[in-house]
């Protein structure tokens, strides 16, 4: 009988230790999560600052891409209007010539 109180009492203490374990791991088992839910909850919140970040860049990207069309339109036109100004300038060089030498075969 006292065999029997012995492993009892044996028994007993083995399963005040065990339990005393399992409220530990039970407690590091919660902060681990806590710390991984903190963890998840930040990446999150970088991930939807970049996410804005990059929406903003392309929104800039995309009007500096209008306005170097709209540059590229502009010198589009002068180059028209200078090739037209040179245009007209040669023909009244031409004409000049023409003149002066009708001109000048009149005056013989």
């Amino acid at each position: 009988m006292d065999e029997d109180i012995k492993i009892v009492e044996e028994l007993r203490q083995s399963n005040e230790y065990q339990k005393a374990q399992i409220l530990h791991l039970e407690k590091a088992l919660k902060q681990a999560i806590a710390g991984q839910e903190e963890v998840r909850m930040m990446s999150n919140n970088e991930m939807q600052k970049s996410k804005e970040m990059i929406e903003d860049l392309n929104k800039r990207l995309a009007n500096c891409m209008s306005t170097i069309e709209s540059k590229n339109v502009e010198l589009l036109n002068l180059q028209t209007a200078l090739g037209q100004y040179f245009a007209e300038v040669e023909a009244k060089v031409i004409f000049a010539s023409v003149s002066f030498m009708f001109c000048w075969s009149c005056s013989l």
